[in-house]
């Protein structure tokens, strides 16, 4: 199956999976078994069932079918992460998660597009770089809370798919460790709150301008805007990818926790720097 009629087909189950069951929790998602179903690899869905079973955010699973396709349904809750979170100045965006599904699927569109290294920025509770690894890139997370880091740390230990986690605020991060070839960075923040984010990294990103190769940035964007958002073009970051000297090779939308009661996902943009 195509990416894009893989990321449709995600979107129906969402939809079918939100009329069918009903919970008032918003930390809530699901997995197909990986014995019955032919959406993935069966071993790369096993191995991100065991992400949700060591992941202590997830405390409740039920079973349902979807369009005939038995899945797993893990609720979970992240207060104490909100209010972790709030410790930090330069924490510009609270811990909800991306849905393991929808990090499956971008991790899958980097491949497609030649990226061979991932590195994460507020990796949360590290789906996105536990999704890279599993599929075969090397994958850094960074991420500003300790108690976020450690649960990485629990989990890759725990499961043993090994990533690396780095306990920094990205403002300050050193990104010359890096190896900026064959890149993909993602931020993790909408558009009004990741801006301030996302020009700091740039500023930095400019110091190695001569050793980058390939390498791109994801940004999550949004259908909906506040009404004093600064930027309504290309879901709300049009005048950072003008700015950055970025080109956008691919938009994909996705279910997250953002956007879970909305009729809109999430839409997903990979850009690529011009240079």
């Amino acid at each position: 199956m195509e990416l894009d009629d893989l990321a449709q087909y995600l979107v129906k189950l969402k939809n079918e999976y939100l009329d069918e069951f009903h919970s008032y929790n918003h930390i809530r998602e699901f997995i197909p078994v990986a014995n019955h179903q032919s959406l993935f690899d069966k071993r790369i869905l096993e191995k991100l069932h065991t992400f949700f079973n060591y992941n202590k955010i997830y405390y409740k699973q039920q079973g349902l079918t979807l369009s005939n396709i038995p899945c797993t349904s893990y609720e979970g809750d992240v207060n104490q992460f909100l209010l972790s979170s709030k410790k930090y100045d330069t924490s510009y965006q609270p811990f909800l998660p991306t849905w393991g599904l929808s990090a499956l699927v971008m991790i899958l569109v980097a491949k497609d597009l030649g990226f061979e290294n991932i590195i994460d920025i507020g990796s949360g509770d590290g789906r996105l770089i536990f999704c890279g690894s599993i599929l075969g890139l090397y994958s850094i997370g960074v991420e500003i809370d300790k108690d976020l880091c450690d649960l990485q740390n629990k989990i890759s230990l725990s499961s043993n798919v090994k990533y690396k986690v780095i306990n920094c605020d990205s403002n300050s991060i050193d990104y010359s460790q890096f190896k900026l070839e064959n890149t993909i960075i993602f931020i993790s923040a909408l558009p009004d709150s990741g801006e301030i984010l996302s020009y700091s990294m740039l500023n930095h990103l400019k110091k190695y301008r001569a050793k980058m190769h390939n390498v791109g940035i994801t940004l999550m964007g949004t259908h909906t805007y506040k009404r004093y958002s600064r930027d309504k073009s290309m879901w709300g970051w049009g005048n950072f990818i003008d700015d950055s000297g970025l080109k956008m090779v691919k938009c994909i939308s996705l279910p997250s926790s953002w956007t879970l009661d909305e009729k809109k996902e999430t839409p997903y943009l990979f850009t690529l720097f011009k240079y």
